[in-house]
């Protein structure tokens, strides 16, 4: 249900009367995109050119301008990367075994980009590119007896995270398992409920980020230590944790997954570092805040959503959607990128405490046998 009566400034609005309301209009609200929504990618959603050996001795995943982001050529937005490097560890993984290769295809190169660099690596597979990447297309036959490739790609990108169009980042919760297995980051509470606040440098930044983190941290040792009990989750929890972090950017890829894996609740502005919500462990309840004009909570909360998450989103009005429609140019929405964000701290306070509980709940859930969805075969 939605958290209202919140605090916004400096929204990019030509009408003032419009400004003057949205300034106590923040709202927090459980994400669900509906029933029949698709969380993963399927099997359909990939071209498959079999291999001619007998037994596929190498599995081959391409990349090009038809299935990933446009307008760049090497990945330098890092989360953007992330869109189809996962999509291909997914179809890595329905051939164990065979050997694993990215190809590049239309000169697009992964290198200086440290965080893909890193995925790539704990992925495990060879990278082809550049000219390497033109050479490779040799006739098939040639391909297969040099070594008997099964070759895939996403037929077009998955999507964009709009409503209707969320992003599909993996084929089922089990890829993003072994990833944080590979990692060797498996997380336990330990009697501590610990809370993450991500900031960032520059834009979408919390600007009232102490404020929020003060408020989450009382809210939250308030009920602990009052004699509620049973439902709220935090009968479980010695000690609170609250931790803020100015931009997880500076950080490496190892200490960005870990943090995020040590969560029990975090707090991010939309934006790249979202992209670890890979790393999240099930049940950690996720809220994205989102500036006026541009809410796209499926594109990295389906993510959230992918590994078992909840997700939760906060955004300064009730018409996210019809707003974001206002806010279609390429201007408009640079624009409403552009500010900083001031989320009512009493209403952050309130979601934290009923995330708490809802994670409690999950973890029950699944305690008593609920599994992911068996991953999808090629046929």
């Amino acid at each position: 249900h939605p958290l209202e009566d919140g605090a916004v400034g400096g929204t990019p609005l030509r009408n003032t009367r419009l400004l003057l309301r949205m300034r106590n209009a923040w709202r927090i609200t459980r994400w669900d995109p509906g029933a029949g929504t698709p969380t993963y990618l399927l099997a359909s959603a990939f071209t498959v050119t079999p291999s001619l050996c007998a037994q596929a001795t190498r599995v081959d995943c391409v990349i090009d301008s038809s299935n990933s982001i446009r307008g760049t050529t090497n990945f330098r937005h890092f989360a953007h990367a992330a869109e189809s490097l996962l999509a291909c560890w997914s179809f890595f993984r329905r051939y164990p075994a065979a050997r694993p290769r990215l190809v590049l295809k239309d000169l697009r190169s992964i290198d200086g980009v440290i965080w893909a660099e890193s995925l790539v690596r704990l992925m495990g597979c060879e990278v082809l590119g550049g000219i390497r990447a033109w050479q490779y297309y040799l006739p098939m036959a040639t391909l297969n007896a040099a070594g008997c490739a099964v070759r895939g790609a996403l037929r077009q990108r998955s999507g964009n995270g709009y409503k209707g169009r969320e992003m599909k980042w993996l084929m089922s919760e089990s890829d993003a398992s072994e990833l944080q297995q590979r990692l060797h980051r498996n997380h336990t509470a330990g009697g501590v409920l610990r809370v993450g606040i991500a900031n960032r440098r520059g834009s979408r930044n919390l600007s009232n980020v102490d404020a929020v983190a003060a408020a989450l941290s009382s809210a939250l040792r308030s009920v602990q230590a009052s004699s509620r009990g049973g439902g709220d989750g935090l009968q479980h929890f010695m000690r609170v944790d609250v931790n803020v972090v100015a931009d997880l950017g500076g950080w490496t890829f190892l200490e960005q997954a870990t943090w995020v894996s040590a969560q029990m609740l975090v707090v991010m502005p939309h934006g790249a570092g979202s992209v670890n919500y890979l790393f999240a462990r099930p049940c950690t309840a996720i809220l994205e805040v989102y500036p006026f004009g541009y809410y796209l909570p499926g594109e990295y909360l389906n993510l959230a959503r992918a590994v078992g998450a909840l997700g939760y989103t906060a955004y300064p009005g009730d018409t996210p959607y019809n707003d974001t429609d206002r806010h279609s140019s390429p201007a408009a929405r640079y624009q409403a990128r552009s500010v900083s964000l001031a989320p009512d701290p009493a209403r952050v306070a309130e979601w934290a405490v009923e995330a708490v509980a809802a994670s409690a709940q999950c973890r029950r859930h699944q305690s008593q046998g609920a599994r992911a969805p068996p991953r999808e075969a090629f046929a």
